[in-house]
């Protein structure tokens, strides 16, 4: 890998000179950056000093590490410059010193979008010893949307209080990739943020037990180093099944009954708003979690042959209320998870509700609210006849 000053060492860290000299660009496929700790946080962006800070570990193997103490949603690291340099490989040591609650948590793709925060999230559990997915929205955590993807630690790469342990995760787009210990395999592989560039860094558990971080490396990458199938447990998506072309307007802070009325809403400003590659709907990358705008309406276009009866099936994490054509047809309250296999798995049941349909086109609309914890997002199907 080469000889790098270690990042925490008084004076400039090596990205903040790269940057300073322009050489950013001819880093590609190098060390963009390291640290030790072994000096201050100059090459980090932090949020929540009160609750970050260099500490003894009181292990000759790692001398100072980095504590990060759990305190609110707002505590946070993140590497400088780190949403200019592309595909990336972040990597280091972590342990969990307390029994009790904790993670840590590997942010990629960070961006403000005005006063809302999105980024990706890959935490690691050591309470319980498995990896999850939790993208934040606004701030807003979205793992019941991805309760699929909840990956068990178990062998060498069993998390062990105490215990110091390596990581890594490989982010190129809006794809990550998660190792934990020595596996050549990652344990995770997430294809589904749509956020494709931002910064990296870590969060700790919003409330708990603290994390230490040590001898962290970034690294530039063209591509994946683990190019198999998807992990942890391959699951075959049918977004063909379900519902995906939608439209979205919002995010609005009240509701707006000459939307909801309307029968075909083309009077209105209504903007392309695709699934994800599961066939879900993340409407909380619209949705306000701590903003005022917490509402919006989704809408879908089906087409039937004649007039019938037909069953709208769906797996929802928001609070619903739907219309046809312009006529309110129910309200669903969220469930505690959202299922991409609702419709076919027994366990993974969603509701459902008879609607009407004229023959020709419909529009089926559909208003969410957000601001609710863990929330935003759903799949929805329309069953055959």
């Amino acid at each position: 890998m080469g000889s790098v000053m270690r990042g925490s060492l008084a004076g400039p860290t090596l990205a903040a000179l790269a940057l300073q000299w322009g050489l950013a660009g001819s880093l590609a496929g190098q060390v963009r950056f390291q640290d030790h700790f072994d000096g201050d946080l100059s090459g980090w962006m932090v949020s929540g000093a009160h609750a970050i800070e260099i500490v003894e570990t009181r292990d000759p193997a790692h001398g100072r590490a980095l504590e990060l103490r759990p305190d609110g949603w707002d505590v946070y690291v993140l590497v400088r410059g780190s949403e200019r340099w592309g595909g990336l490989r972040i990597e280091g040591q972590m342990t969990f010193p307390d029994e009790g609650h904790s993670y840590l948590g590997v942010l990629y793709n960070f961006g403000r979008r005005g006063s809302r925060a999105d980024f990706g999230n890959l935490y690691i559990k050591g309470n319980g010893s498995y990896i999850r997915v939790n993208p934040h929205r606004d701030g807003n955590v979205g793992r019941t949307l991805y309760e699929e993807y909840r990956t068990p630690l178990t062998g060498e790469s069993a998390v062990r209080v105490g215990e110091w342990q390596s990581f890594r995760m490989e982010i190129v787009g809006g794809e990550a990739h998660l190792y934990v210990g020595e596996s050549t395999a990652p344990r995770i592989t997430f294809p589904g943020l749509e956020l494709t560039s931002g910064s990296i860094g870590f969060q700790p558990r919003c409330c708990g037990s603290r994390v230490w971080i040590d001898d962290i490396t970034v690294s530039s990458i063209e591509g994946f180093e683990y190019v198999g199938p998807a992990l942890p447990n391959g699951d075959i998506y049918e977004p063909e099944a379900l519902l995906t072309d939608w439209q979205v307007i919002g995010p609005l802070a009240a509701s707006d009954k000459a939307i909801e009325r309307s029968r075909d809403g083309n009077d209105h400003p209504w903007r392309p708003f695709p699934a994800d590659p599961r066939g879900a709907v993340i409407t909380g990358s619209v949705t306000d979690y701590e903003g005022d705008r917490t509402l919006a309406y989704f809408r879908t276009t089906v087409r039937s042959d004649g007039a019938e009866e037909r069953v709208l099936s769906v797996s929802s994490v928001d609070h619903m209320q739907i219309w046809v054509n312009g006529a309110f047809t129910g309200y669903h309250p969220r469930q505690d998870y959202a299922w991409f296999d609702f419709w076919k798995n027994p366990e993974h049941q969603g509701w459902r509700l008879k609607i009407d349909l004229e023959p020709g086109e419909n529009q089926i609309l559909i208003r969410v609210r957000g601001g609710e914890y863990a929330s935003g997002g759903f799949f929805a199907r329309l069953e055959p006849r």
